[in-house]
């Protein structure tokens, strides 16, 4: 076979364009001018190399996908540790932090993970107790009750007098305290 070309590639960027795509005239992109005619005909060259580098690209990915399996299974793992971690943080804060929300916010998850990979609780209490220590607003209450907001003036009392009657009545009430 000597009389083929020695690089002949048979990806679809060596492939004659379709027959059937109408060319020129048909179109409707006939240039109406010389510097119409090299826009368009520069246009073409970079869509036509555009196409050929997707191609060799999607045939390169291709080629790639699924080989490295080791790196796929430490991504896994990472991702889940990740996700180990936060859920320890979560359950530690649960009953120390008002929202244990805040500490996934404000605590560092890298720091977090042991040396195999896992949450370390220890670590995850340290770091629960030094948040507490920086910012005591965040920690839970001590009661183990509702934040009391005191008296804002609503809803029905034990001393009020009954309403009265009339707005004669009411007159009378504030003729008298007067």
């Amino acid at each position: 076979m000597a009389d083929e070309p020695e690089n002949q590639d048979k990806g679809p960027e060596n492939e004659p364009e379709a027959k059937n795509e109408p060319q020129g005239k048909e179109r409707g992109d006939e240039p109406k001018n010389d510097d119409q005619a090299e826009e368009l005909s520069a246009e073409r060259t970079a869509r036509e190399a555009a196409e050929r580098e997707a191609a060799r690209l999607r045939r390169s990915n291709a080629a790639q996908k699924g080989t490295d399996i080791e790196a796929i299974r430490s991504e896994i793992r990472s991702e889940f540790a990740a996700q180990l971690v936060r859920a320890e943080v979560r359950a530690a804060a649960a009953g120390r932090l008002r929202d244990p929300a805040d500490a996934l916010a404000l605590v560092d998850a890298d720091a977090l993970v042991g040396k195999n990979g896992m949450p370390d609780p220890a670590a995850v209490s340290a770091a629960l107790d030094a948040l507490i220590k920086a910012k005591p607003y965040l920690a839970a209450s001590q009661e183990g009750t509702a934040p009391t907001w005191g008296d804002v003036g609503a809803g029905e009392r034990d001393t009020a007098e009954p309403e009265p009657a009339s707005p004669y009545e009411r007159l009378r009430r504030v003729k008298r305290s007067n």
